[in-house]
């Protein structure tokens, strides 16, 4: 492959039952020429064994994740989809972003629209690095907005376990644990939504390279999806 391209690593968190449908790339030109030169799909349990690895055709605009994923899902609970695309930077002049949409089938919740979070994949932002370097944050709405939120993460690295200090903010109080995610493993962490008398403010993440992070929200009683977002960088 030419090393001209450039590269794009996204992830995103697919469970069965939900339609699940990406938009590979939302830049449109009149003549509709622009695509993908590259695009390969590769799915891990919540241990880090691969699944399946899927080559998929760049010149799809979008695609049916839980139809390409098949029987890769059957019996689990998520799985995480790494998007491996290479774009060439003069169709491109700036980086391609992957949407998503996500409905449970037969639910009465609102369906989801989300850009797929992009990923460092292995590879500390700074060679040497000593500390946690890397910082997302997410804010919550100040009104009520689901009974029960959780943090994704997946770790995209091929050969580094990392370690992810997670702090959330209720008032005056924070929380803070920490939790070690080994090479390609995945895992939902759950955000107290009250504490100390104060609602779930804010949400930080950091790790020594970029992780795979949506914060989740859910119905309490059907567990529907009701947010999925991923975090923002607001400092570096």
């Amino acid at each position: 492959m030419s090393s001209e391209l450039s590269p794009l690593l996204s992830v995103t968190f697919h469970r069965p039952g939900y339609d699940h449908l990406i938009e590979l790339v939302h830049q449109r030109d009149g003549l509709g020429e622009r695509h993908l030169a590259a695009l390969d799909l590769t799915v891990y349990d919540v241990d880090g064994k691969l699944l399946d690895e899927i080559p998929v055709d760049p010149r799809h605009e979008i695609i049916d994740l839980g139809e390409l994923l098949g029987r890769a899902v059957a019996g689990r609970e998520r799985v995480m989809v790494a998007f491996d695309a290479r774009y060439d930077q003069r169709i491109f002049p700036y980086r391609p972003h992957h949407y998503g949409y996500l409905h449970k089938r037969g639910s009465s919740a609102p369906s989801l629209y989300y850009a797929l979070a992009a990923v460092l994949g292995g590879v500390p932002d700074r060679i040497g690095a000593t500390g946690i370097n890397n910082f997302e944050a997410y804010l919550f709405l100040r009104r009520r907005f689901a009974e029960r939120y959780t943090l994704l993460l997946g770790n995209l690295s091929r050969f580094t376990p990392t370690e992810a200090q997670i702090s959330t903010f209720y008032g005056p109080s924070r929380l803070t644990e920490k939790v070690t995610l080994a090479p390609k493993v995945h895992t939902e962490v759950t955000l107290a939504g009250t504490h100390a008398g104060h609602r779930l403010e804010r949400v930080e993440l950091k790790a020594l390279f970029r992780l795979a992070s949506y914060v989740v929200g859910s119905h309490a009683v059907s567990g529907d999806l009701v947010l999925f977002d991923h975090l923002f960088t607001y400092f570096k």
